[in-house]
């Protein structure tokens, strides 16, 4: 099957809606509970029937996470089959992969970024008391929610002591950027490899660089090796001095010498805390400062942002009561959803295999997919779907007898 036979059918009880991306071993899809609403995120294995040993590492990451249940780890679900290919079931967290908003932004303020590293970092204590090691930490296995909090997402090449050997001694596994000397030479990973990695990720945070930065694989190697970088606070002066020394507890080149476990770790970000300011979770709006987050970001929230908040409440008021004359919100009305008065409604709900779109109806904007419009039975609905990249997409429906779903796939310009 390839996405197209994806898109709408189910999984479960789960009915796949949206396509998320791609990785090594499969694709994810967004999808939703047929009875419950809940929405999850689906992980396919397409790569099975190639590659048996792939499937072995699925299994192996699926019986992992089902084994973590702590706050900072996106939940599992459940584990099942569709034609032969096994999915992984897990929780969907709405927001951006930590990799994508450092590229957006350039890097973050230092409160943020210890706030990401603490939520990371208690995760991966909790996964090492259980005798877990991540082995692949790295900002694109990160994701903030839309509405705060942060979540390990990916558990693709961990281990425990149950997990089969996949590779021969002196095999290296793992993101380049992100490994540990030991690790580059094909040894064990262990917590400190973990710790490690951590390093990279907060002074990726901070800087919006990797430490070791080089021209060639050769070059990255032998400046890992020595564990060579230049300090954060020459890239980034705003810095306290504190956090070259965090980095650097972090990244020793001898294992020994690091940081023994990340409850060591946390009791110096403790520390790095009482001189940067706690930030909050929260959404704010984008601003030029690079260290801020745009809409649906972790920000800081000011007392400014107190006032501006009020008065966007009341404003959202004034526009919902409409005067006081129509009390239904302009966008529904434009939508043609009707009163209680008007009739038996069916609804259509109008999704893109592209992630979201601009819906237009009579050449005005109605919403943003996901897209839910009722009508009475039979009625015929011609809607345009808009999004930046693709062309405009025409579409005609009809209302059905019952509430029906639709994903519609764009075409690039």
């Amino acid at each position: 099957m390839d996405r197209r036979d994806f898109l709408n059918s189910t999984i479960g009880e789960y009915r796949l809606i949206d396509y998320i991306g791609a990785g090594g071993m499969g694709e994810v899809y967004r999808a939703v509970h047929s009875k419950i609403g809940r929405v999850a995120a689906v992980k396919i294995m397409t790569r099975a029937g190639r590659d048996p040993r792939s499937l072995e590492r699925f299994l192996n990451e699926a019986r992992i996470q089902a084994s973590l249940q702590h706050p900072n780890i996106a939940t599992l679900y459940d584990f099942c089959e569709v034609s032969g290919q096994p999915c992984i079931i897990m929780e969907f967290v709405d927001g951006q992969t930590l990799d994508d908003r450092i590229s957006s932004q350039g890097r973050l303020a230092a409160a943020e970024a210890l706030l990401v590293l603490q939520a990371a970092a208690e995760a991966l204590s909790y996964m090492h008391s259980h005798g877990v090691v991540h082995r692949d930490i790295k900002a694109n296995n990160i994701k903030v929610a839309s509405q705060g909090g942060i979540k390990l997402i990916d558990f693709g090449i961990a281990k425990d002591n149950s997990t089969p050997t996949f590779t021969q001694h002196g095999d290296v596994i793992g993101t380049l950027q992100y490994l540990s000397p030991e690790l580059l030479k094909g040894g064990v990973a262990d917590p400190r490899s973990d710790i490690w990695a951590l390093g990279i990720l907060f002074y990726e945070m901070v800087t919006g660089l990797t430490p070791f930065q080089a021209s060639t694989i050769g070059e990255l190697y032998e400046k890992i090796s020595k564990a060579s970088f230049t300090q954060a606070t020459a890239i980034n002066p705003a810095l306290p001095r504190e956090v070259d020394g965090l980095i650097a507890g972090c990244l020793k080149k001898n294992p020994a010498e690091r940081y023994q476990s990340i409850r060591e770790l946390l009791a110096e970000t403790t520390r790095l805390a009482s001189v940067i300011s706690s930030p909050r979770l929260g959404t704010t709006t984008r601003e030029k400062n690079p260290g801020a987050f745009s809409a649906g970001r972790l920000g800081l929230i000011s007392a400014g942002g107190g006032i501006v908040l009020l008065l966007l409440v009341v404003l959202v008021f004034v526009l919902w009561s409409g005067g006081g004359d129509d009390p239904t919100p302009a966008a529904n009305r434009n939508a043609g959803i009707a009163r209680k008065d008007a009739g038996p409604k069916r609804s259509v709900t109008i999704e893109v295999a592209e992630g979201h779109a601009d819906v237009y109806r009579s050449g005005e904007k109605v919403g943003t997919t996901p897209f839910r419009i009722e009508g009475k039975p039979g009625e015929e609905l011609q809607l345009v779907l808009k999004a930046d990249g693709f062309a405009d997409k025409n579409v005609k429906l009809s209302v059905g007898q019952q509430d029906k779903p639709y994903t519609f796939a764009l075409e690039r310009k």
